[in-house]
């Protein structure tokens, strides 16, 4: 991939070089730094009032509870068509099979050996 030159005299300055770079991945000192900078981050974080929270909240719970409606109905008529289409299917392949009039088998005959094999020493 080409790299993107920038002109002589262009307004855009060249971008700082990241702290930690080529040090092997360990950033800010490990992960104690790593967690302190977490900790820096969560207290730039504006978090919601109680009023807008109870709000937000309300909009989720019903939003789950209109989706699990229309996914249950969904289901609801998709079941009862295929259990309509295989009812019919059933009664279809009742109707027009032909009667058997042979007996079948309830057990399968075996050999019974008349001697045993005798072994000489």
């Amino acid at each position: 991939m080409a790299k993107a030159r920038i002109a002589p005299g262009s307004p855009r300055a060249p971008r700082p070089a990241l702290s930690g770079a080529g040090s092997g991945g360990s950033g800010r000192g490990g992960p104690l730094g790593y967690l302190r900078g977490v900790w820096e981050e969560l207290k730039k974080v504006v978090w919601p009032g109680r009023d807008e929270l109870a709000r937000m909240t309300g909009i989720v719970i019903a939003t789950v509870i209109l989706f699990a409606v229309l996914v249950g109905s969904a289901d609801y008529l998709l079941s009862l068509g295929v259990q309509r289409a295989i009812t019919q299917q059933a009664a279809a392949a009742t109707a027009t099979a032909a009667p058997t009039t042979a007996p079948i088998p309830t057990a399968v005959p075996t050999a019974v050996p008349t001697a045993a094999p005798t072994v000489s020493p």
